[in-house]
């Protein structure tokens, strides 16, 4: 009776996993630079803060992994860490223009990074598991908010495969619950999603 029970879980999961499609690694969106990008583009981008907490992952880190690959495109990168240090120095609110144009004149630093968080979450079907963030971002002129560029990329990471018989069943859980536990898989999926959308930007250093 307990193997017909158990047989009956295993063959409903199966089931559901394979109707799951499988998400590709990392997308990204048709995005690219416009043309105020060529006509003038900025030596310096800063890298404004997002939400505090992005579902799966903390926002300030989102932010530093779009300030790492960032920095190989222009010649400055004005980080998460130090803006927060410069704004409260100069006492300036970066929601406010009169401010934002203020603080790139003072810093020389012309353009603005902003992002958001259009999905966030993981899923878990008990041998099988998923997370998946993405995101959009654009870079604005300081002194008019032109738009100079924009993307928006998706990536997620998955682990788990159909479990061969009922003996394995447990085995495939508990890789699937320590894959959520990984926070190692969401360092990755973040470099990689943001390697993806800044790879849309032009490197005119």
């Amino acid at each position: 009776m307990t193997r017909r029970i158990l047989a009956g879980i295993l063959g409903c999961f199966l089931t559901s996993i394979l109707a799951i499609a499988e998400a590709p690694a990392g997308t990204a969106a048709p995005a690219g630079a416009m043309r105020a990008y060529y006509d003038e583009p900025p030596q310096c981008v800063v890298v404004l803060p997002g939400p505090i907490q992005a579902g799966i992952v903390a926002g300030g880190r989102i932010a530093a992994a779009l300030a790492r690959q960032l920095s190989g495109r222009v010649a400055r990168v004005i980080h998460p860490s130090e803006l927060g240090r410069l704004v409260r120095a100069m006492a300036v609110d970066l929601n406010h223009p009169a401010d934002v144009r203020h603080f790139a004149a003072a810093t020389n630093c012309p353009a603005l990074l902003r992002w958001q968080v259009l999905g966030s979450g993981h899923d878990n079907a008990l041998v099988w598991s998923q997370k998946h963030l993405s995101l959009g971002a654009e870079i604005i002129r300081a002194r008019d908010g032109a738009l100079l560029w924009q993307a928006t990329a998706v990536a997620s990471r998955s682990s788990g495969d159909p479990p061969l018989s009922l003996f394995s069943l447990p085995i495939a859980i508990l890789q699937a619950a320590a894959f959520q536990e990984n926070d190692d898989t969401v360092a990755s999926m973040l470099d990689d999603l943001a390697r993806r959308m800044l790879g849309s930007l032009p490197d005119l250093r």
